[in-house]
């Protein structure tokens, strides 16, 4: 059994390597085929984000950070995100910005994230105009301060890097996109030359003959598809 796997192994490899360029040319195509994709049929999406930096004053001061310190800063942090992302919050956002769309729509925009396990969080802004995901992120930092104050008592926030338009976009990734196309693309026609190969009945040498039956081979019939001169003389 071992032994017949081998054969079949080095028998599949080599019906591979005679259809490489089969798979080398489905990879380019379909890789091709992606970035055109990508180019002409992806909008491209812009990010702005904006730092800040949240203090409980109601907090007792201490010279030492221990572990229950930053776990709850770590907490703190996610109540301002929520704040941030909230209808309230996000309802001045669209007033001040001047904004045609609704909440759910902005808040499908905007996702926040902690700094790390400290008490700094990141607001980022993703929308296909560069300059609109900047001024989104600006009026976030700007409207934040005042509703995270109103909210917790004893809370203070600051803005320490203020957002800039971006000049590269996010997403797509053009060169991710080819490749995956590429890796599917040579995927798919290796499966298909080996999917053939495997369903192919048919006997064509004197090994296929043995392999389906133990009799010895008495004769073989010649190869008369040969040169036209060979098969002259």
């Amino acid at each position: 059994m071992e032994k017949t796997m081998e054969i079949d192994l080095r028998e599949m490899f080599r019906v591979l390597l005679k259809r490489a360029w089969i798979i080398v040319l489905c990879a380019v195509l379909l890789g091709s085929a992606m970035l055109a994709y990508t180019i002409t049929c992806v909008t491209p999406m812009y990010q702005a984000s904006v730092t800040m930096y949240v203090n409980n004053n109601s907090a007792k001061d201490s010279t030492s950070v221990s572990a229950n310190d930053l776990s709850v800063a770590l907490r703190l942090v996610q109540t301002y995100v929520s704040i941030i992302t909230s209808d309230r919050v996000l309802e001045r956002v669209i007033e001040e910005a001047g904004l045609m769309m609704t909440t759910a729509e902005l808040k499908g925009m905007i996702s926040a994230q902690p700094e790390g396990v400290t008490e700094m969080f990141r607001v980022i802004v993703t929308s296909p105009n560069p300059q609109m995901s900047a001024d989104i992120a600006n009026v976030i930092a700007r409207i934040a301060p005042e509703e995270i104050a109103e909210i917790i008592e004893g809370s203070t926030a600051k803005t320490i890097d203020e957002a800039k338009v971006p000049t590269h976009r996010a997403s797509p990734s053009r060169s991710l996109n080819t490749i995956i196309g590429a890796f599917v693309g040579a995927v798919l026609a290796t499966l298909v030359i080996v999917l053939a190969h495997v369903l192919d009945v048919r006997v064509k040498s004197e090994e296929d003959l043995q392999k389906i039956c133990d009799l010895p081979v008495l004769g073989v019939i010649p190869n008369l598809t040969g040169d036209s001169k060979k098969r002259r003389r």
